[in-house]
Parts: C-alpha cells; sequence; structure tokens
C-alpha cells in the first residue's frame, strides 16, 4: 500500500513541525500506514515505567523498563 507523503505534518497530531514551527528542532522522519513525514516531539513521549512523566529521553532497561534519566539513576536500574 503506498502512502501519502504529508510534508512538513506529524503524522500522528497532523500539526506543522516546519522551519519556524516551534516543534522543527527535535521532528524525526516517520511513517505509518497511510502518511509518510515527520513526528513532532510531543506525539513521540513516552511515560516512564517508574514516576510515570511523560519522557522524550529515556533509558532502556535490562529490567524492560522505559524510564527517565532521574528515575534511573535513583532507581537502581541496569541500562541495555
Amino acid at each position: 500500500m503506498k502512502t501519502k507523503n504529508i510534508g512538513d505534518k506529524c503524522i500522528t497530531c497532523f500539526s506543522d513541525t516546519s522551519f519556524g514551527s516551534g516543534k522543527f528542532v527535535n521532528r524525526i522522519p516517520a511513517e505509518d500506514d497511510q502518511h509518510d513525514g515527520y513526528m513532532c516531539p510531543e506525539c513521540q513521549m513516552i511515560e516512564c515505567d517508574d514516576c510515570n512523566e511523560s519522557i522524550l529521553d529515556y533509558v532502556s532497561t535490562v529490567e524492560g523498563a522505559f524510564v527517565c534519566d532521574d528515575c534511573f539513576k535513583k532507581g537502581g536500574y541496569k541500562a541495555i
């Protein structure tokens, strides 16, 4: 199936990720079953398995958790 190129829009929320939008720096190229474009920082965020905060940068642990840097440092986790 061919995907539709939506340019500088986020494939999840369809917000503008072009230069000057405030979402350009942390956007990533992305594609799903229907769209080809980018993913904005907010749509890339996941929930820390320890503190439940939304995070963009995380550590994958041997225990199978995705945690923020603070929880990793104080939680005794081992990184993959």
